[in-house]
């Protein structure tokens, strides 16, 4: 079946579709706590076709729409507000230039110069080397949120977004929490899941703040 007439068809599936439910670990002897941290994009991974993770792919059902360039894109956003309300202090990698121990003299003064090729921020780094910066900057943990996209059955697929808060020294996670459910849209369901998500950290950690119908 041709991905726009599937998706074109889950749509109608979708106006039914069940809140879903945040699933909360906290890991033995790690009591949750909001503190500063840094906070990595959301990557995607597949156990279906890969591009899958490529959000154009799936093809627009409104032509006037662009697709989100990630699937971060929606999520990150959206997930960041969950994480502020729950009291974290975010140091966002994305935000996080890099720069070289090189210094060059311009008219008279020394500058850092920024690499020409390879990683520019943080958030293009893998967890080993994210984890050096967040121990450079005197940070303690590293949230960490995947989006894994799996086969759900004929012709739909399921998104889970899995968000971890792992410790610095360690890498060990203090908890984790996962939304799943299937993914009928680009935009609509990733976000949902950025609020489930963010709702089960805000349930653990500033149940007070919690708005609304917890998803």
């Amino acid at each position: 079946m041709n991905r726009v007439v599937q998706l074109a068809a889950m749509l109608c599936a979708a106006c039914v579709q069940r809140p879903p439910h945040a699933t909360v670990i906290v890991h033995e002897g790690r009591a949750p706590t909001s503190h500063a941290v840094l906070v990595m994009p959301t990557t995607c991974m597949t156990y279906a076709d890969v591009s899958l993770c490529r959000p154009a792919s799936w093809g627009s059902q409104e032509g006037t729409l662009r697709a989100p360039a990630s699937f971060g894109e929606v999520i990150d956003p959206a997930l960041r507000l969950k994480l502020e309300l729950a009291g974290f202090t975010l140091a966002e990698a994305g935000a996080l230039r890099l720069g070289t121990a090189d210094r060059v003299e311009v008219n008279g003064e020394s500058r850092v110069t920024e690499p020409t090729e390879g990683p520019r921020t943080v958030a293009e780094l893998g967890f080993d080397d994210a984890r050096a910066v967040a121990r450079s900057l005197a940070l303690t943990s590293v949230l960490v949120p995947r989006l894994t996209i799996r086969p759900a059955g004929p012709g739909e697929v399921s998104g889970e977004l899995t968000v971890a808060l792992v410790d610095v020294a360690t890498s060990q996670p203090h908890w984790t929490v996962r939304c799943q459910e299937t993914m009928y849209d680009i935009y609509d369901t990733p976000n949902r899941l950025a609020n489930c998500v963010g709702n089960g950290v805000l349930a653990v950690l500033a149940p007070e703040n919690l708005i609304g119908r917890a998803l």
